[in-house]
């Protein structure tokens, strides 16, 4: 073959795998979300990372976690409790329909912000019941305080209307931790489960 063709075709190969490549990496890297983007999302991003402070609690499976138990993924905090009759279920339901389209590894975990009542046990078999994939932590109220509060999150007991009964209040963002153990925004309820894959296939 003579060499100027030769070079021709191995030019245009080269340049045909350049197209291919800028191509699917279109696809394969995220792209950071605009502004206006990111408003319609309800999603708010800090300007800087926020280091979390250290913590102990146990998963539904009895296991310690801490700190270091988050690194190395990405991380969706959700706050709630297993007898809330609404937002909880429902947030966990599309939290569970976007999971499946994650393009990264993922962890949900739910922290109960009602330990008196949420036992291991309890948290093992509700979470179950939307993906079995889904952690839960659990730990003495101060410890939960002291995370959630690391979180922007606010919760509290509201007597209920019979004697001795009550429900829980609390704040139904979802907490987004970085793998390095960084807090670095969160998603504002409402949510649908569209706006949540697209936010975190963005990460």
């Amino acid at each position: 073959m003579d060499k100027g063709i030769r070079n021709t075709i191995l030019s245009t190969l080269a340049f045909m795998a350049l197209i291919l490549g800028l191509f699917f990496s279109s696809f394969l890297i995220p792209r950071p979300l605009t502004e206006e983007q990111r408003n319609e999302l309800g999603l708010v991003l800090f300007e800087s990372p926020r280091p979390l402070v250290d913590f102990e609690m146990q998963n539904q499976n009895e296991q310690l976690v801490n700190l270091d138990s988050i690194k190395g993924n990405w991380n969706i905090f959700f706050f709630a409790f297993t007898s809330c009759p609404d937002i909880c279920p429902t947030t966990l339901s599309l939290i569970s329909a976007a999971y499946e389209q994650f393009k990264l590894p993922v962890r949900v975990i739910m922290v109960t912000v009602d330990p008196e009542r949420d036992s291991l046990d309890t948290l093992r078999g509700y979470l179950g019941s939307f993906n079995q994939e889904f952690i839960g932590y659990r730990g003495e109220f101060e410890e939960t305080v002291k995370l959630a509060q690391q979180l922007n999150i606010a919760f509290g007991k509201i007597p209920g209307s019979q004697p001795g009964t009550y429900t829980m209040d609390h704040n139904a963002s979802l907490a987004l931790v970085d793998p390095n153990g960084n807090y670095v925004g969160f998603i504002k309820s409402p949510k649908s489960a569209s706006n949540i894959q697209t936010i975190v296939n963005s990460l």
